[in-house]
């Protein structure tokens, strides 16, 4: 096993696809291994490819201290930026790759070379992608990213790349494995978690080998008011407030624009606004006798937190046999399961948070102005008089609030992925072959707490008991309990068969070496069950929910035939054709072809070339789900807010957005090519530079309600899908899924690695790999105008941030028993829009994020061959993370921008692993 992973290591040096780690050259009389490289078909000795991947090794995992995909993930620049729900109190709790900023549907996840289920839960335009908390993070032995495009091998989603999380093999060890972590300042986020590895037999010498894998990990919650960095924006962006939402607790008279709370003469009924939670606004508008108008606002991000309460766990099976004849029988089982406890602001009551009906109004949240709670005293002492107070007719008034009294809205989600495959692989008659039977299916479940229900919490309100404006009595907290709505509201499955089967080999012998030929065929069904198990949840009588939910129940059938031609033509020169026929049941036919071209004219230069095309299929949401209502992922502001309500904070919020699909959308695709050089211009120091380039059309997407909303030009082109109740407020904006217009990105990729023994001081080794982004644009429309993304915040919406430069850089001393890791991980900052900075802290003034800069450092130490210590802190100078304006990168934190840097701060932990076998 070991000199197989020391070939591979040298062979990917060679083509400057990995690091020049020290090793010894196998014997010349042994036979060298064939494997398949991500991105091929064709199984070949390992030194005879060259393909722009990146490999992570166990080994160099370990030393990072990652305890999750993501972790990893945020290490590779071609991965811009996670679409990630885990470091959030809200939504689902996924996390998806994002390899070149294409989206997570343009990025193809494999487990050892094939596909799992896609997300169990899904929306119209939304991502159906592989959730990266289901890998079993224990059983990796290695994974390969594939920076280039590959539909011509693997079908749809592989578009931006591939990136393949391959198992441990043939592995006869036990290892048992602690491990503890802790932020500095101990205000949450505590990691602790255990991992074992057991391998029996051996395939030469007992014909069989049986591994078994098993990882558990335990997160703690870090709440947000505990670092506060939301505040920071006062300080980075003159004149602008905290977020905050006009949905406030104390609460407000709709039709008076005043909070109770405000004043102080308001009575000891009404609470005043607390400063963590709120902050005071004084219009120039005037009460009838002249005092200010003054409300509350609600700084929402100090109720959410930064990291919630998360359990992983996952476990990893292979058993091989040894058939004989050069040919393995083997069957694989996996399970993973991802639970979280997300917490966040307590349900926002207002007419916009409830559900649209039909006619396109909203339900009233009224008050009773007989009500004990109707500020009828204060009103009077602003100059107001009894025959302005019934502004609902009835002995009614409108109110907003925030249902603080009931407690934070808590999801609690559980993501689960089950996987079996049997296969068979080997050699016959001259043929290396793999077949394989796989069946994946992720489960995902929803459960509510502390949400209230629409229509109940109306009929409760209008008796008079509630006091939306301070404390609650003991008819009043009864109240709200018969108003919750809680319990199971989502349980989805997303199913995958497939059968799959290629084979390689040598054709001929020409001028540079032997010509190869791979064929395959896949067979895969896909299954879609999104269900929700609340009928009020489906209809979105769930104030402040997402929406309503309808099921989405779908599937279809995909057959393929792909082949691949390498032609090493002339010594160095090496041309490779492939192509590949799918076949879907509900949209048709595809066909992509690739070519790469490859010339490596002395042992220390190599160039590289490739061109292709590729596509991605929509999404079985995004042509079988009926409508669904939404809400925009920011508070945005209405440029044509109604006269005389310029300071009406319904002008001011989350606006309600109709999401509706389309059974006639055509696949989106794509055309790539890539160009590179690897020179080793001296032993143990490769360096590789490859300039890649993406262009797609027909793209599948939606124009986001943040995006026309926060985009004056889009504002005006998509005007007429914003529509507008009989009172000039928006009621909803209409975002359909669509084909749109193109997509254009390119960009350079550097990877440099060294090595230099030192002799007595043992071996230091070096690696710097970093993504420069130096276009990236796009159509909002077909035949409109590129808009350009790169260096910016994107459009708030589907487009996420775009940092022109990331790297990583590490530096591995090995002494001994000793061992020691510095790493440096590099953001370059991006620019927020005026658009989106108004649209949560104020100012309509620009903003540029600052750049990330982050250093890890680890010590390890073997004390005895069978034990290994590692202590190590991540974020070792303790950097806080830049500031950001907007609030949804991928995620729903404030203040910074989850998708790219962890919120912990320091961070230290340690590790213990001990062998046993």
């Amino acid at each position: 096993m070991q000199h197989r992973h020391t070939r591979l290591a040298l062979a990917l040096l060679a083509t400057g696809l990995a690091g020049t780690a020290a090793a010894q050259d196998a014997p010349a009389q042994q036979q060298l291994e064939r494997i398949t490289i991500t991105g091929s078909s064709i199984k070949r000795v390992e030194s005879e490819t060259a393909l722009p991947v990146t490999v992570m090794t166990r080994d160099q995992i370990e030393k990072t201290g990652a305890t999750n995909v993501e972790d990893i993930l945020r290490r590779i620049g071609a991965n811009t930026a996670l679409l990630s729900d885990t470091t959030q109190g809200a939504g689902y709790a996924q996390s998806f790759a994002n390899l070149r900023g294409l989206g997570a549907n343009s990025t193809l996840v494999l487990l050892n070379g094939r596909r799992l289920a896609n997300f169990a839960f899904g929306s119209i335009g939304g991502a159906s992608s592989v959730d990266l908390n289901s890998i079993p993070f224990a059983a990796i032995e290695r994974i390969e990213v594939l920076r280039d495009g590959a539909s011509a091998v693997y079908g749809t989603d592989a578009v931006g790349g591939v990136i393949n999380f391959i198992t441990r093999k043939d592995y006869d060890k036990g290892e048992l494995t602690l491990k503890y972590g802790d932020t500095a300042k101990n205000i949450g986020g505590r990691e602790t978690g255990a991992s074992l590895a057991f391998g029996l037999g051996g395939l030469k010498s007992d014909g069989y080998n049986l591994l078994l894998t098993a990882n558990v990990k335990k997160q703690t919650k870090l709440s947000a008011i505990d670092q506060k960095w939301y505040l920071r924006g006062q300080q980075e962006i003159p004149g602008s407030d905290p977020p905050t939402s006009g949905r406030s607790f104390p609460g407000r008279l709709v039709d008076f624009g005043i909070t109770p709370g405000a004043y102080a003469n308001a009575g000891s009924g009404f609470s005043p606004c607390d400063p963590d939670y709120n902050t005071v606004q004084t219009l120039d508008d005037k009460t009838p006798n002249g005092t200010p108008i003054k409300r509350c606002r609600f700084i929402y991000p100090a109720t959410q937190e930064n990291l919630p309460d998360t359990t992983k766990a996952d476990a990893f099976g292979r058993l091989t046999l040894d058939m004989g004849a050069e040919s393995q029988l083997f069957f694989e089982a996996s399970y993973a399961r991802s639970k979280s406890i997300g917490r966040t602001a307590a349900v926002p009551i207002d007419s916009t948070a409830g559900h649209v009906k039909a006619d396109g109004t909203y339900p009233s949240f009224a008050l009773p102005i007989s009500s004990k709670y109707f500020p009828r005293e204060l009103l009077l002492s602003l100059g107001y008089t009894p025959a302005d107070f019934d502004t609902l007719g009835g002995g009614f008034t409108e109110i907003a609030m925030r249902a603080v009294p009931v407690g934070l809205r808590t999801n609690h989600t559980l993501n689960e992925q089950t996987r079996l495959v049997a296969g068979l692989t080997g050699v016959a008659s001259g043929w290396d072959y793999d077949a394989g039977l796989a069946v994946s299916q992720a489960k995902g479940s929803l459960d509510y707490f502390n949400y209230l229900h629409e229509g109940r919490f109306i009929a409760e309100l209008a008796t008079g008991v509630i006091n939306p404006f301070g404390p609650q009595d003991a008819a009043g907290l009864a109240a709200l309990d018969r108003a919750r709505m809680e319990g199971a509201m989502r349980r989805s499955k997303s199913t995958t068969y497939a059968l799959d089967a290629k084979a390689s080999r040598e054709l001929a012998t020409l001028a540079g070496g032997p010509m190869m030929l791979a064929l395959g065929a896949d067979l895969r069904k896909e299954k879609a069950d999104d269900r929700a198990v609340n009928a009020d949840y489906e209809q979105g009588l769930h104030i402040g929910g997402e929406g309503s939910v309808p099921n989405t129940t779908a599937s279809r059938s995909i057959y393929a035939v792909f082949g691949e031609l390498s032609m090493p033509f002339a010594k160095g020169w090496e041309a490779t054709v492939k192509a590949r026929y799918d076949h879907y049941s509900d949209f048709g036919n595809t066909f992509n072809p690739g070519v790469s071209l490859r010339f490596q004219p002395s042992k220390e230069v190599l160039l590289r070339a490739s061109a292709g095309t590729g596509f991605r299929a929509p999404t079985l949401w995004d042509v079988n789900s009926p409508m669904a209502f939404t809400n925009t992922a920011n508070s945005l502001v209405d440029p044509d807010c109604p006269a005389g309500h310029a300071n009406d904070p319904r002008c001011e919020t989350q606006f309600n957005v109709r999401l509706s699909s389309d059974p006639g959308l055509k696949p989106e695709k794509s055309r790539q090519y890539a160009l590179g050089a690897v020179f080793e211009p001296v032993r143990n120091l490769s360096v590789a530079l490859d300039y890649w380039h993406i262009q797609k059309k027909d793209q599948i997407s939606v124009i986001g309600g943040d995006a026309i909303m926060a985009d004056p030009t889009l504002y005006q082109r998509y005007n007429a899908r914003i529509h507008r109740l009989a009172s000039g407020f928006i009621s909803y904006i209409e975002t359909p899924v669509e084909n749109l217009g193109e997509l254009k990105t390119s960009g350079v990729d550097v990877d440099v690695k060294a090595s230099w023994p030192l002799g007595d001081l043992g071996r230091l080794g070096a690696s710097f790999a970093g993504t420069y982004v130096s276009s990236w644009k796009q159509q909002n429309g077909k035949g409109t105008p590129f808009v350009s993304y790169v260096g910016t915040a994107g459009d708030g919406a589907s487009v996420q941030p775009v940092p022109k430069w990331q790297h990583t850089l590490g530096f591995d001393w090995n002494l001994g028993n000793w061992n020691l890791t510095l790493e440096n991980v590099f953001v370059k900052g991006w620019t927020e829009s005026a658009g989106l900075v108004e649209a949560n802290v104020g100012p309509a003034v620009e903003h540029k994020v600052k750049d990330s800069s982050r250093w890890n450092m680890a010590v390890g130490w073997k004390p005895m061959p069978s034990l290994s210590l590692r202590l190590g802190a991540r974020n070792l100078l303790n950097q806080d993370p830049p500031f950001t304006a907007v609030s949804s990168y991928g995620s729903h934190v404030t203040g910074y921008a989850g998708s790219f840097v962890d919120p912990r701060g320091r961070f230290w932990y340690a590790t213990a692993s001990y062998q046993f076998k």
